[in-house]
């Protein structure tokens, strides 16, 4: 990893977010940001980052259990979280109050080193939870679908997308990026029942035999 360090950013406002990149870009950082913590958790692990940033209060995974389940894996990389309120600290690095304290930020990031980039080792337990997590994605999706929830749709598609092609399953990232664009684009939901219906296929069929014991 080059010495311009790397801040991986879990925040689902999309204010927020952009706030967050531009503030951390400006003290010198190369940013990536996500808004939930099943991203998060799927990003962090590619050892690709110096530092996580991490909201609390996130869909799918909130940012102590982000904090947990890293930990558990092994990951000993600074993590530092965001909250309004009081929360525990242990497991993590340094709590940042909302609002965003940049300059204590700045001060945690000037005194971090630099870590080594090392490639993504994804075990039993990940891959387990990722395919859990899948299944609960389906049925928000079945869901959203039957009363006609286009953006909740748009919102799994893009959910999926973002962890699927990481746990090798390149197919179904491609139909959930194809379908999401569909449902931002102008055509009638009954128009994509059928790209929907074997949307919901493919999540039936993926890791079907793949939780493991």
């Amino acid at each position: 990893m080059s010495s311009r360090k790397h801040i991986l950013i879990a925040e689902d406002d999309d204010f927020m977010r952009s706030l967050l990149s531009s503030q951390c870009a400006g003290l010198g950082l190369t940013v990536h940001s996500v808004e939930n913590g099943e991203q998060a958790i799927t990003e962090a692990l590619s050892y690709q980052y110096d530092i996580v940033l991490t909201d609390i209060q996130m869909p799918l995974c909130d940012g102590t259990t982000v904090m947990r389940i890293l930990r558990q894996l092994g990951y000993d990389r600074p993590i530092i979280a965001m909250s309004a309120d009081e929360i525990p600290t242990e497991g993590f690095d340094l709590i940042l109050s909302k609002p965003f304290d940049a300059a204590m930020l700045a001060e945690v990031i000037q005194r971090t080193a630099p870590q080594k980039s090392v490639p993504l080792l994804i075990d039993d337990e990940l891959t387990n939870l990722f395919y859990q997590n899948l299944s609960q994605l389906r049925q928000t999706f079945e869901d959203a679908l039957k009363h006609s929830e286009r953006e909740v749709m748009r919102q799994v598609c893009h959910k999926i997308k973002g962890g699927a092609a990481s746990f090798g399953e390149t197919t179904l990232a491609e139909l959930a990026g194809s379908l999401q664009m569909q449902l931002l684009s102008d055509v009638a939901l009954d128009e994509l029942l059928n790209n929907c219906n074997r949307f919901l296929d493919a999540l039936s069929q993926t890791g079907k035999h793949d939780v493991r014991t």
